[in-house]
């Protein structure tokens, strides 16, 4: 358990922030952290899950907030309310692999967005309840490298509803979408690449035992992801950069208005 002293970061999303597939962002704010950078020091608690849509990260997140005591709370949440959807539409693999997930861990996905927008305001309000915390409102980032396709069109729309409620909350944003679109619209061919099919999530876990992320990147043309969805190593630190200068904006903004 950290000291009373420690300042501690929670972050709550889904398998980008348990950072098990590919590069972790969270490990990487992690070391900024304990380095002190950016004039911020602290612990970083991963309470990331793979899988996890709003309403199931909702249905979990007082035990985190309750063990770790955080004065931060990072949401990194939303991609699986417009990628589960969107999957089990063209996988019978993935529909019934979603199934299983709904009834074993609740994890459903809310697509429509002013449904969304309640569970993520009362993902706020968990936050500032339970643990007295600030909160930290991410962005989705990508679904693929393509930012014109029809999926990634869906996430726009989400993060729209995304800073429309931490506006009306009062919550900075970490504009991760922002940052990856910065690194991928000059692209004059994006990759299409995405895992359409269930057993291509089994194939890149056996491509990860041998070959490191960046790695299969190289191999499949990708920038910012190995397989479209989880980070490499540029895509890790962008995730981070975001998050960190949010913070640090905050902090200074905080100690301003205590003077």
């Amino acid at each position: 358990m950290a000291s009373s002293r420690t300042t501690v970061y929670l972050f709550a999303g889904d398998s980008l922030t348990e950072g098990l597939h590919g590069i972790s962002y969270v490990e990487r704010i992690a070391q900024a952290l304990a380095e002190g950078r950016g004039g911020l020091r602290g612990q970083a608690v991963n309470a990331g899950r793979r899988g996890d849509t709003a309403r199931a990260l909702l249905a979990r997140i007082d035990e985190p907030l309750r063990q770790s005591h955080p004065q931060w709370v990072i949401l990194a949440v939303g991609s699986n309310d417009v990628w589960l959807p969107w999957l089990s539409g063209r996988s019978l693999g993935w529909w019934l692999w979603l199934r299983y997930r709904r009834l074993r861990h609740g994890v459903t996905p809310t697509t429509d967005l002013d449904a969304f927008a309640a569970v993520y305001r009362a993902l706020i309000d968990r936050a500032r309840t339970v643990a007295g915390a600030r909160v930290l409102a991410c962005t989705v980032s990508p679904l693929g490298e393509d930012l014109a396709s029809p999926v990634n069109r869906q996430v726009a729309r989400l993060n729209g509803a995304i800073k429309r409620v931490a506006t009306d909350c009062q919550v900075p944003v970490a504009d991760v979408w922002q940052a990856f679109v910065g690194e991928l619209a000059p692209l004059r061919q994006p990759s299409r690449l995405l895992p359409r099919w269930s057993w291509s999530a089994w194939w890149d876990r056996r491509c990860l035992r041998i070959m490191l992320p960046d790695e299969i990147s190289r191999r499949r043309h990708l920038q910012l992801t190995y397989d479209g969805i989880h980070l490499n190593r540029r895509g890790a630190d962008l995730w981070a950069a975001a998050v960190l200068v949010a913070l640090a904006r905050e902090e200074r903004s905080w100690r301003a208005a205590d003077e």
